[in-house]
């Protein structure tokens, strides 16, 4: 059976992306669902999207045997008081994912959330350092907060805040770093131009 004709293919639509919640909790499905994706033999690029917090080390050795490529890891907070506020669990196993990722040979990007009196600029320093450690090459995704459910009354950050954020992160060491939705605080085209002058988008 054919399910994708070569019409339909080209280099930029080599990736599968498992994402969605956290998938880590099914981890014998992904990892057969890497394995069927990998016997389709058309090169395919498999990506997994996790907060960190079920992928153990045993994961990830059935990850990596399995063929799944990279990892989009979300850190929600560097300090784990304001972690455990926002998602109830500790971030200890989270915080040292970068490196045992690394170590095994994936691809890894990761991406935090910027929340303003929650997630700012000195925490997304402390993760930008964290992961210059690992690799200064590591692209790190500054990420404006939109408010929703529960922290609905929690604003947007505002373009200083953003701004701020990026730099404390390209301070730490990291060399790869860009700023996303910006929708919610760029107000006009000097800022766009400014951010893409400094690199950000």
């Amino acid at each position: 059976m054919t399910l994708l004709d070569d019409l339909t293919w080209g280099p930029a639509r080599n990736i599968i992306s498992f994402t969605g919640g956290d998938l880590a909790c099914q981890p014998e499905f992904y990892a057969q669902s890497a394995e069927a994706i990998k016997r389709l033999g058309r090169d395919l690029w498999v990506l997994f999207e996790t907060n960190g917090y079920g992928l153990t080390l045993g994961n990830l050795d059935a990850f990596r045997e399995a063929g799944i490529d990279s990892f989009w890891l979300d850190i929600k907070a560097f300090d784990g008081g304001v972690h455990r506020r926002l998602t109830g669990c500790s971030n200890e196993r989270v915080l040292e994912l970068s490196a045992k990722i690394v170590e095994r040979g994936f691809v890894l990007e990761v991406s935090s959330v910027c929340i303003p009196g929650w997630v700012e600029a000195d925490q997304i320093g402390e993760i930008a350092d964290l992961l210059a450690g690992v690799d200064p090459e590591t692209p790190y995704g500054i990420i404006a907060f939109i408010p929703e459910n529960e922290m609905r009354d929690v604003p947007s950050p505002d373009y200083g805040q953003m701004v701020e954020a990026f730099e404390a992160a390209r301070d730490a060491g990291l060399r790869n770093v860009r700023v996303g939705n910006l929708g919610c605080f760029v107000r006009d085209i000097g800022q766009y131009e400014a951010l893409l002058g400094m690199g950000a988008i």
